[in-house]
């Protein structure tokens, strides 16, 4: 599953675009730009993190992620 796609990845865990870049606090447009390589380097490590953690998780701690994310203040 190494060379499986991350977008793909995190839609098959039921992770969308709009909820990864609202888990990261970054604008969607910045995470569709990760997913799809737009940067030399790749992927991010960070983002790659959270599509791994989201696999990983329960759908009670990811709802309990998302509440707690959700409080957090906006931050500009």
């Amino acid at each position: 599953m190494e060379n499986y796609p991350w977008q793909q990845r995190a839609k098959a865990a039921g992770l969308t675009q709009r909820a990864l870049a609202k888990l990261l606090g970054r604008p969607e447009m910045t995470i569709s730009r990760q997913l799809r390589g737009h940067w030399q380097s790749g992927i991010p490590k960070h983002v790659i993190a959270v599509i791994v953690a989201w696999e990983l998780m329960s759908e009670e701690q990811r709802l309990e992620w998302q509440q707690q994310m959700d409080s957090l203040p906006a931050q500009d």
